[in-house]
């Protein structure tokens, strides 16, 4: 009989994570930036489905986070127009 090491405890460790369930708090994570992300036709649906597929892996988390991040309006775009949108736009109708 082998005497279990520490060594041998952490790759059980690993061992379980590799086929772990993807954890409802990451699942919230995708939701929340699904919901700010600019999003085409029924792009809304495939992606809710796909979070909440109980098939999840990681490495399907790591490609929805890539893809919901590209898809989010750019920072510039969520605040007022600069000053020489706004003087262009003034002097449009004066």
């Amino acid at each position: 009989m082998r005497m279990s090491t520490v060594g041998d405890w952490i790759d059980d460790v690993f061992e379980q994570l590799d086929g772990r369930v993807v954890d409802e708090a990451t699942r919230y994570r995708l939701e929340d930036l699904l919901e700010t992300a600019l999003i085409e036709g029924d792009e809304d649906h495939d992606f809710m489905s796909r979070i909440n597929a109980e098939s999840l892996t990681w490495d399907e988390v790591h490609e929805l986070f890539r893809q919901l991040i590209e898809r989010q309006p750019r920072i510039p775009d969520m605040y007022a127009p600069s000053q020489t949108e706004l003087a262009r736009w003034i002097r449009s109708f004066c």
